[in-house]
């Protein structure tokens, strides 16, 4: 535990030092007491407040949820609940939109690969009937181990095709950056406020 409140305390004084602020400015825009702030960087704070870590993270862009988890606050205390927001700061939603963008592109990158292999086996399939077509016009015979070695080139380019996309390139999910909406059949949304209304009450 103390080791964890060091390794907090020393993410923060460089990340505030990184942003070129002094202790009592970090402590003044996190609305907390400039000697909590000291005492959280020198790692004598054994978990700290969650509201002084969010006022840190939102200050020094940090992710809350790194924060909370070097403080000692466990998986339940982090990921589970019905408000999160006093949990994640905005670094932690940047970081899963960052995450849903790459893969955005992985399958972009993905797509386009497939694609121009798609076009070569098609061009390849293309050429065997121009030949079979060929053949028949001109009254001439292609051999059926001529057809299967053509056949067997095509067949190694279709199965990267085949293939499911690689998992670690799915994004990361963090679920109290995107809870769950319970919606029951009574909820309607209203189109004026953008909310969920349950007609029940």
């Amino acid at each position: 535990m103390k080791k964890n409140a060091t390794e907090l305390g020393k993410i923060i004084s460089e990340a505030r030092e990184k942003v070129g602020i002094s202790q009592r400015e970090l402590a003044r825009q996190a609305n907390m007491d400039c000697a909590e702030v000291s005492r959280i960087e020198a790692g004598k704070r054994l978990k700290p407040n969650v509201l002084y870590l969010k006022g840190i993270a939102e200050t020094l862009n940090l992710s809350m949820v790194d924060l909370m988890k070097l403080a000692g606050y466990n998986d339940i205390e982090i990921n589970w609940g019905q408000d999160f927001s006093d949990r994640r700061s905005t670094a932690d939603y940047q970081k899963q939109i960052k995450s849903y963008e790459q893969f955005y592109f992985n399958i972009l990158e993905e797509l386009e690969i497939r694609r121009k292999t798609d076009f070569a086996i098609k061009g390849g399939i293309a050429d065997l009937i121009d030949k079979l077509e060929l053949a028949k016009i001109e009254n001439k015979e292609i051999s059926n181990e001529e057809i299967l070695d053509r056949l067997k080139e095509l067949i190694p380019m279709i199965r990267p095709n085949l293939e499911k996309f690689d998992k670690s390139k799915y994004p990361s999910f963090d679920s109290g950056v995107f809870p769950k909406t319970e919606i029951k059949s009574t909820t309607k949304l209203n189109t004026l406020t953008g909310r969920f209304i349950d007609d029940e009450k």
